[in-house]
């Protein structure tokens, strides 16, 4: 006599249940809307343009220190006026690649 505690799921349920997963996976990760919808969010990659300057340290008077040379100048170059965001106007828009022909070459 064969005794058996797990119940018996029948092959149509079995069936529809990895019918829905396999589908849902393959909607959601690759679907070009979904990344029009997951795309909208803000990873915080643009929030250096609302940076601004800090207040220089001040020191004591009698406080020896070296001089001061910064690394990187900061320029005062206006407005940026590059279209950087997407259109959520949330995430950095990388500008697309530039296609480089081969030309043959010429002696």
């Amino acid at each position: 006599m064969k005794v058996s505690f797990i119940p018996a799921i029948p092959a149509k349920s079995v069936a529809a249940v990895l019918t829905i997963a396999l589908s849902s996976t393959m909607v959601l990760s690759g679907c070009q809307a979904t990344k029009g919808f997951l795309g909208k969010r803000d990873n915080g990659s643009l929030a250096y343009q609302k940076s601004e300057h800090l207040k220089p340290l001040t020191l004591p008077a009698e406080q020896q220190t070296a001089p001061f040379v910064p690394l990187y100048p900061i320029v005062e170059a206006g407005e940026n006026t590059l279209p950087i965001s997407n259109e959520a106007g949330k995430q950095y828009k990388l500008p697309p690649p530039q296609r480089i022909l081969a030309t043959p070459a010429t002696n």
